[in-house]
Formats: C-alpha cells, structure tokens, sequence
C-alpha cells in the first residue's frame, strides 16, 4: 500500500498554489485528514497557509513536558495574528499510530474532532483570507524544526460546509462530500473515487508515494493511497483554478525538486 510520506526535514512537503476561491472567508468549512505522525521535531507543521507568526490558518502538533516533567504533546490551531488555542494530548494518542483529525466551522463555532470527539470548541468569526500557498508538512518558510515527519492520507479542504457538527464514527474509507454542493468548493488530495475538474498544479517536493506504510488498526483501515505517481488534485468544478491537469511533478519514485 502506497503512502504519502514525508521526511521530516525542510526538503520534504507539498505545496498547493493559492487560488480564487481557496479561502474561507467568514462561513463554514471543513479541513480534515488521517496522519501517522514519527517525527520528533519541536515545532511540527501538518499544514499551513502562510508563516508563524502571521500565518492565515494551521495546525501543529507539538512535544512538550509539563512542570511535573511528563511529556504532553499540544495540539495548535493557528489563525490571524498568531491567535491559538490548544489541547493537551498524550504522545502514545497520536504518535506512531493513524490518528484522524478534522476541523469545521459551523455558524461561528469551530469545532476540532480527533478520531470522531471533540477535543474542543470555540467562537470563531475570523475572516480567513490572504493570498498565501497551502503547505501541508512545514509552512512557507520551511526548516526541519517546523517539517512533519511521517504519511498523511485523505486531505480534504472544503469551503461553504461543515461536515462534521458533532461526534461521529471515523470514516474507513474516502471522505463523504454532499452531491448538493454548487455554490462551495472542495479541494481534496485523493489516490480516485472523485470527479471533477482539475485545477492548479500540486508542487511534490521531496515526498515518497511509494513507501509501505504502517500497520493500519481494523477501525482505521486506509483501503487506497492518497497518491499514486500520477496524483491529482481533484476540485469541485467551476471551483478554484478552471482547467488544466493537477498533477504532480514526478520523476520516478521521488518528485524533483523545483
């Protein structure tokens, strides 16, 4: 089985340009994945749009020790102006193993989900927008301190809806959009089992779709790639950049470097 994995230094994570219709703005959205984290960073990245300390929106996942010297990894959700909020978590429920998160934004409330529950909530009317690439695995400026180590699978980036408003069992298989969808915009980095039409080009820079990946737990079974070495960003159509084949620039096993 085929995964996106990334190495965990600043050579190693994959840009998807800005575009029209990209940014949330002030309504609802969802942004959701699976990830198998191993790296041991400090200040890891799982997607960014811009830079600390003014990034637009992000999340990072990062170690830490408590005043009792217990290690304690802290989940960060980055807006505006280097506003955040956090969650404590325990590094054996998130490292080394698939782990699901998703973020939504419904009416003014964002809600972060880790494996189906809320790990917390929060009054939310920022206005994302900006004209910042999506990084997901470091942010804009890269360095190995803010690289993702690890595979990602199903990302899924989608303006206009909230998919998840309360507890729900973690999907097995590929993300479920609504079909009634004509006014909102779905970016999502899928191996098939989406139509649409294409838009901009996925930049891979130094990231494997051909390593084995982990053991998956039964509850989590992950049936297909994110990637195959003919990837494609799939996008609702009429949606983000019209026309043109978003493929990534592929040489072999690894992408080069451009």
């Amino acid at each position: 089985m085929s995964d996106l994995f990334f190495l965990g230094n600043d050579t190693s994570y994959l840009k998807i340009p800005n575009a029209n219709g990209f940014d949330f703005g002030t309504g609802d959205f969802t942004i959701e994945w699976y990830q198998y984290q191993t790296d041991n960073n400090p200040f890891p990245r799982i997607f960014r749009v811009g830079t600390h300390p003014t990034a637009t929106i992000g999340v990072s996942i990062e170690p830490g020790i408590t005043e009792e010297n217990v290690p304690v990894g802290k989940f960060y959700y980055w807006a505006f102006d280097d506003t955040l909020r956090r969650s404590n978590l325990t590094p054996s429920s998130y490292k080394n193993k698939w782990v699901h998160f998703a973020i939504c934004r419904a009416s003014g409330v964002t809600k972060v989900y880790m494996n189906g529950t809320s790990i917390f909530s929060m009054v939310d009317i920022t206005n994302y927008n900006g004209a910042a690439d999506l990084i997901i695995g470091n942010e804009s400026t890269q360095s190995d301190d803010t690289a993702f180590g690890g595979y990602i699978k199903y990302f899924t980036w989608v303006k206009g809806v909230a998919l998840r408003t309360a507890n729900f069992t973690v999907p097995t298989g590929y993300p479920t959009i609504p079909t009634d969808m004509s006014n909102n915009y779905v970016l999502l980095l899928t191996a098939s089992s989406f139509t649409g039409t294409l838009g901009s080009t996925v930049v891979n820079y130094n990231v494997s779709t051909t390593l084995t990946g982990p053991s998956n737990p039964p509850n989590l079974r992950m049936l297909t790639p994110l990637f195959t070495n003919n990837a494609q960003v799939y996008y609702k159509p009429g949606s983000l950049a019209p026309g043109g084949v978003g493929s990534v620039r592929n040489s072999s096993i690894k992408a080069r470097r451009t």
